[in-house]
């Protein structure tokens, strides 16, 4: 399958572009102040390089101070995610320099993101609008369980537990990343750009929590796309009842509920549906069959056996299978993560914590130039081409 053409661009000369200097310095979480102490100049110099005031600041030691190549100070300014845009669940315990450095971390991985639309044509969006989710609900006012149900029914998942959530959502067009473990205590957030659904999650939890992220991330793009989320604790509310609904059905759950809950039938039923015991516990506590007191005292009961900081006994972390294709398909063009990483401009580390562990190893002379143009996932996975 031919591959696609690339404009000569030998004649090029790039430019020092002084607000990427700005993002990387950012993505490292550093002020003016301390990116002048690292470098041993003085603040005024930053700022003089920030501005364009010089034309050819030392990009060379720079790079070497914010782990960058020089490379990627020159040429066009990235399209930058914008704080307003991304559902952040607790913008207000964040400082401005931990939020502009998951906001720099975001956008670098939006440029991947292009990197791969480019090259390989990945699954089409296919995410409902609040205004479709709730099109047949006669409510005025419908409810995030409401939204949750209709999605299931829209994408035909019936009332039982959705096996590979990191997949279902892959193949219908979301980007999923990883945070650096820095960045990590940001928890998750998601944000569309453009026409496209991001999610970033923090990937050292346990695999039951980042289920209910990713579908609490789900709620945000379906329920409050164009709206801003931050500093409104209702929104994440609606979001975690969504996701209770969204992984929990009623329709499932509650013919499974027969006499009296118990801490026993919690167990078993975590497992069934794929969560967290503390996510059962609420669940139940929602649809009425766990009084409040109950419900107080069972989560108590849970945190003293260490189900609110981990998982005992819990199901294997779910991996991108998206990702995965994209690296295999990449290696055998000749990409390996150090080659994707030069060309995009960033650190081999700024690409390889996104993407939540996944490698490639080195490339082979023997698999340049391959003439495959797929590679099949298991089923029920997003299936990637190359861009002809």
């Amino acid at each position: 399958m031919n591959r696609k053409s690339m404009l000569d661009v030998s004649s090029y000369k790039p430019e020092f572009n002084p607000d990427k200097l700005r993002l990387a310095r950012e993505r490292r979480g550093l002020t003016k102040e301390g990116l002048a102490e690292l470098c041993g100049v003085s603040r005024r110099a930053v700022s003089d390089w920030e501005s364009g005031r010089v034309e050819a600041p030392p990009v060379e030691k720079i790079g070497q101070v914010l782990d960058f190549p020089a490379a990627f100070f020159f040429g066009d300014s990235i399209d930058e995610v914008a704080e307003s845009a991304v559902s952040f669940r607790a913008l207000s315990s964040m400082s401005v320099r931990q939020a502009n450095r998951v906001l720099a971390h975001a956008s670098l991985m939006r440029t991947f993101s292009s990197w791969i639309d480019v090259r390989y044509a990945t699954p089409a969006v296919d995410l409902p609008s609040i205004e479709e989710l709730t099109a047949s609900i006669t409510n005025l006012e419908p409810s995030p369980v409401e939204a949750a149900e209709s999605m299931r029914a829209m994408w035909g998942l019936g009332a039982r537990p959705i096996k590979d959530l990191l997949a279902l959502l892959e193949s219908k067009g979301v980007r999923v990343f990883g945070l650096p473990g820095h960045d990590r205590e940001v928890d998750a957030f998601s944000f569309w750009h453009e026409d496209l659904p991001l999610i970033f999650l923090n990937t050292t939890k346990s695999a039951e929590r980042l289920r209910f992220d990713l579908a609490h991330e789900l709620g945000h793009l379906c329920m409050h796309r164009d709206i801003n989320t931050n500093r409104n604790r209702q929104f994440e509310l609606d979001a975690n009842s969504f996701a209770s609904a969204f992984l929990m059905p009623t329709a499932g759950l509650l013919p499974q509920l027969v006499g009296r809950p118990t801490l026993e039938n919690v167990m078993r039923l975590k497992k069934y549906w794929l969560v967290s015991a503390t996510a059962m516990v609420r669940r139940l506590n929602q649809l009425g069959r766990l009084s409040d007191w109950q419900y107080r005292s069972w989560m108590v009961s849970l945190s003293e056996k260490g189900f609110r900081s981990n998982e005992p006994d819990g199901i294997q972390p779910e991996q991108s299978s998206l990702l995965k294709q994209i690296l295999g398909l990449a290696r055998e063009d000749g990409w390996s993560v150090d080659r994707i990483a030069k060309d995009l401009g960033f650190s081999r580390q700024d690409l390889t914590e996104a993407l939540m562990g996944l490698t490639v190893l080195p490339v082979t002379s023997s698999t340049r130039g391959s003439s495959a143009g797929t590679i099949e996932p298991p089923p029920g996975k997003p299936t990637l081409y190359r861009v002809k």
